[in-house]
């Protein structure tokens, strides 16, 4: 009788991977933690420029719940669609996953955003404003 429960038990957990696996979107076993952080670094890019997964997915062309599962973690990302992802975001794709030595401050990359929208001369001011403002918090930390 022991025997039939065992038999029975493992069956019954068998049945019930299987199912789940099925419900899994892309077959994928559960949550990667780097596809979450994939995820929410694809939407953070997006969100940052102000673009809807809608347009993100025309530029891809894949449906919008594509881009919707990719930011949740729950579809991965091909090498193309990373490399078309980041190009639309304006992020290098080393941004997405992590991979970079040293992670760029948002404040920094805005400002690098803005700044190459100015022209030659109005970047050198800008320049020499920034001089100014090291050498004022230097002198700040100093003395």
């Amino acid at each position: 009788m022991s025997q039939y429960v065992a038999i029975f038990g493992l069956q019954n957990n068998l049945s019930r991977r299987k199912f789940d696996m099925a419900r899994t979107p892309a077959g994928f076993a559960g949550l990667d933690p780097e596809a979450l952080q994939l995820g929410k670094r694809l939407k953070q890019a997006r969100e940052y420029i102000g673009v809807t997964q809608e347009e993100a997915a025309t530029h891809l062309k894949v449906r919008r719940s594509a881009i919707s599962e990719m930011e949740a973690g729950k579809r991965g990302v091909g090498a193309l669609e990373m490399k078309s992802l980041a190009s639309l975001y304006e992020r290098p794709t080393a941004w997405f996953t992590g991979e970079t030595d040293t992670p760029v401050p948002e404040d920094v990359t805005f400002l690098a955003r803005t700044v190459s929208d100015l022209s030659e001369n109005d970047r050198g001011e800008l320049a020499n404003f920034a001089e100014f403002l090291r050498s004022r918090s230097k002198v700040s930390k100093d003395g």
